[in-house]
């Protein structure tokens, strides 16, 4: 692994930070410590982390075991077998992933591969600037939130996303909706999320956390943003499969021209989102 040699100008954090991430997704089946990452952008380890975690929310450790999951779960989606998805993403002890891989996939790697059969996914329903919208979780997080003209609307909405998984209305949705609906009217807020993606999805989905409230992107902004200047379309398909919008503020991506562009929750809805996080942010 070579050195990044310095140039005349040191790079932002933003800067600096999207390069170490860069770096691991290319490497995500190695062993990649924080004396790797230092000697590599020629940064002391302390500092390198802090300056990760600040960016990030997450430590260069947990970036790289997202990247590895994230590889995995696509391996297992495309009907892998589970052993040599294991092996092609640098698993080297299949009874460990089994024994950690409720926490780490919300079920185990077979039962995702099947599609989630068996998963037990609540949900809640309540008002929001929107409209009506529903939030659905699991044990490991918020997996959906849809906006809709009715709860039946929304709930057959959430049956067709889940036709496998047992659906109940649950105590631990409501708490999530919400601190969703407070997140809605200013206040600041995370979610575990318990979601699916592509690495290239994962990636769109990371950068779109990143705009500011009250700011927006357009579609070849967030694709420099994730390194691909020329996958504006793709940008615009990951943002469209969104499960969690409200959450992952795809809303905040709009056409180069000015343009709204499309939204999955209906382009009244992102209108009347942007304006009053404006507000907000004024």
């Amino acid at each position: 692994m070579q050195r990044e040699v310095a140039g005349s100008k040191a790079p932002s954090k933003a800067e600096l930070v999207k390069r170490v991430c860069d770096f691991l997704k290319e490497n995500s089946t190695s062993r990649v410590t924080l004396a790797t990452l230092g000697e590599r952008f020629c940064l002391s380890p302390f500092h390198l982390q802090r300056t990760f975690a600040e960016v990030m929310g997450m430590s260069p450790r947990e970036y790289l075991e997202e990247c590895r999951l994230s590889l995995l779960r696509s391996r297992l989606a495309s009907g892998e077998p589970v052993v040599n998805a294991l092996r092609g993403t640098g698993y080297s002890a299949q009874s460990w992933l089994y024994e950690d891989s409720r926490r780490r996939l919300g079920m185990t790697p077979a039962t995702y591969r099947k599609g989630g059969a068996g998963a037990c996914v609540g949900y809640a329903i309540g008002d929001s600037p929107i409209g009506r919208i529903l939030l659905a979780s699991t044990d490991h997080g918020v997996c959906s939130v849809k906006a809709g003209r009715s709860d039946a609307e929304l709930l057959k909405a959430l049956v067709a996303e889940f036709p496998r998984a047992e659906i109940a209305k649950s105590d631990g949705a409501k708490n999530y909706l919400d601190t969703l609906q407070n997140h809605l009217r200013g206040q600041e807020a995370k979610f575990p999320l318990d979601i699916r993606g592509t690495d290239f999805q994962m990636r769109v989905w990371t950068a779109l956390r990143l705009i500011p409230l009250g700011e927006t992107r357009s579609y070849q902004e967030v694709a420099e943003m994730v390194g691909k200047p020329r996958a504006v379309r793709a940008v615009a398909n990951a943002c469209g499969s969104n499960p969690v919008p409200l959450i992952i503020p795809c809303h905040r991506v709009i056409r180069k021209d000015g343009s709204l562009g499309g939204y999955g929750m209906g382009i009244g809805r992102k209108r009347a989102l942007l304006a009053k996080e404006r507000g907000l942010a004024a």
